[in-house]
């Protein structure tokens, strides 16, 4: 089976982030943020992000727009609530990840609060993965449905 990263940004410094996923030789990061952008870290703007992974060799894709886990407008379902986009989602996430390593990034760093551990690592599983969490400090977990990790 391939290896399907994910890794949450929380308030970890751009550097300590591209070092984690160095560590766990992640060449592409598939952003999952609904909202790809962060007042209160502005380094993870799309903009601003994609220009930092992109010097550090790592490649940036944004599919926030199908694999979000919350509304990009108010009023809207969240994307990966809409079963024909989440599937188009899903399809081209592991068109991706099959071709490089890669990560799912979003902003929680505790995986077992969001939304690439509940709805997407089973799906990702689903479809041939071994989903693995890297954590803020480095360290990586291998997905466990039961305990939530």
């Amino acid at each position: 089976m391939q290896v399907l990263f994910t890794i949450g940004h929380g308030t970890l410094s751009i550097d300590d982030l591209v070092r984690n996923l160095n560590a766990h030789g992640v060449r592409t990061v598939l952003d999952v943020r609904a909202q790809p952008h962060s007042s209160r870290a502005p380094d993870y703007n799309k903009s601003e992000l994609e220009g930092e992974l992109v010097a550090a060799g790592i490649s940036y894709r944004w599919m926030g727009d199908h694999l979000g886990g919350r509304p990009i407008r108010a009023g809207e379902p969240a994307p990966i609530d809409d079963p024909d986009r989440l599937a188009a989602g899903i399809t081209e996430a592991t068109g991706l990840a099959r071709g490089a390593t890669s990560a799912l990034l979003c902003a929680e760093i505790d995986p077992t609060h969001c939304h690439r551990t509940t709805s997407l690592a089973p799906r990702f599983e689903d479809a041939g993965f071994t989903v693995v969490h890297i954590l803020a400090d480095g360290s990586a977990r291998t997905h466990q449905p039961t305990l939530g990790l």
